[in-house]
């Protein structure tokens, strides 16, 4: 798998959400879709750049027929994943942003200071593009100890994209309880790990 491969899959959900729209295929709400969507790539894809580390530490191999695919092979991936995840996490806030509020920032204001979903989504939007930022190899050399420390905070971001996520549903839990599982294994498997 390189990174072309990597590029292919982190785009697919944008080029269907795009197909969706020029075939009219948004609903009848295509705003509120494009909202839903965009946030659940940002939070999948999230979750999948957290779970590099635990595949490649655990040491796992899968075997496919005769293949035998060594997990430590996707690590360069956890970048390319992360991005993503701020790459929808972007296209999530300007549709809510341009669409919901007009670009008015007076409005964006008002709803994080009285809307707790909108706070701590927006906090998390916040972190998610620190890490952007600062997600090459010379943002690394620069912030030397401090790189590591500042990207330890994907996890509180992920933390704050759950709580976004549970403010918002209004029936449905499984799905939500099914990201928080994964959440929370990971965290688990972080925890034993430093124990270890």
């Amino acid at each position: 798998m390189n990174r072309l491969a990597g590029h292919v899959l982190g785009l697919l959900p944008a080029l269907y959400l795009v197909l969706l729209g020029f075939f009219d295929g948004l609903g009848a709400n295509p705003i509120e879709w494009l909202t839903r969507n965009t946030g659940k790539w940002a939070l999948i894809l999230l979750l999948a750049s957290l779970a590099v580390t635990p595949l490649v530490k655990g040491g796992g191999k899968v075997g496919l027929g005769a293949k035998i695919i060594k997990f430590k092979k996707i690590m360069p991936w956890r970048r390319l994943l992360g991005l993503y995840a701020f790459f929808y996490a972007l296209l999530h806030f300007s549709v809510y942003l341009i669409f919901d509020l007009s670009f008015d920032f007076s409005f964006l204001w008002a709803d994080i200071q009285d809307r707790p979903y909108i706070t701590v989504g927006f906090l998390a939007f916040v972190i998610l593009l620190a890490l952007a930022l600062t997600s090459s190899n010379y943002s690394r050399r620069k912030l030397g100890r401090h790189w590591v420390g500042l990207h330890k905070s994907v996890y509180v971001a992920d933390a704050l994209v759950l709580l976004h996520l549970f403010w918002l549903i209004k029936a449905d839990f499984y799905r939500f309880w099914w990201y928080a599982g994964v959440y929370i294994g990971l965290m688990a498997f972080r925890f034993l790990a430093v124990k270890l």
